[in-house]
């Protein structure tokens, strides 16, 4: 069927106003496949640990002060539960510590630095499904240590 006239410009209006509809679906469409997935955060209760946070990676600090303490979640691949304190000690001692620990419970240490004039040290080891990232820090009074403790199980 062949158009003349106003039913030609009509038909050419309603193609236009399709591909205008059409372009719009699909950069709507394009935008929200691309869009960074957001992960939940779920905070524990001020001064405590969240559940799940193995009790352990505070070393046997005695009386540490909670900061945060949270897990995010991230759907069926991992989950990591992240704890930060502050405990009176020794910043090279706490790092021993921590290496030890790593070694004994086969974490393979990618890994580890300390800092000049030992106010800072960090440890990142990786096990068959999980992952121990440590941040030792002198506190600005320098005396207390600020200790942030990530722990990520992956494949739940």
């Amino acid at each position: 069927m062949e158009y003349t006239g106003k039913n030609a410009q009509l038909m050419r209006f309603l193609g236009i106003i399709v591909l205008i509809v059409l372009l719009a679906v699909l950069t709507y469409w394009y935008k929200q496949s691309n869009k960074p997935k957001v992960f939940p955060r779920t905070d524990a209760a001020a001064g405590t640990i969240i559940e799940g946070f193995p009790k352990e990676l505070l070393m046997g600090a005695k009386d540490p002060k909670i900061v945060q303490s949270y897990l995010i979640d991230y759907g069926r691949t991992a989950n990591q539960y992240s704890t930060q304190f502050t405990i009176k000690g020794d910043l090279l001692l706490t790092y021993l510590k921590y290496k030890v620990y790593m070694q004994q419970n086969g974490y393979y240490l990618s890994n580890e630095s300390i800092a000049d004039k030992a106010a800072s040290a960090g440890l990142y080891g990786i096990k068959k499904d999980k992952t121990l990232n440590v941040l030792i820090l002198k506190t600005a009074d320098k005396k207390s240590l600020d200790i942030t403790v990530s722990y990520v199980e992956k494949g739940k």
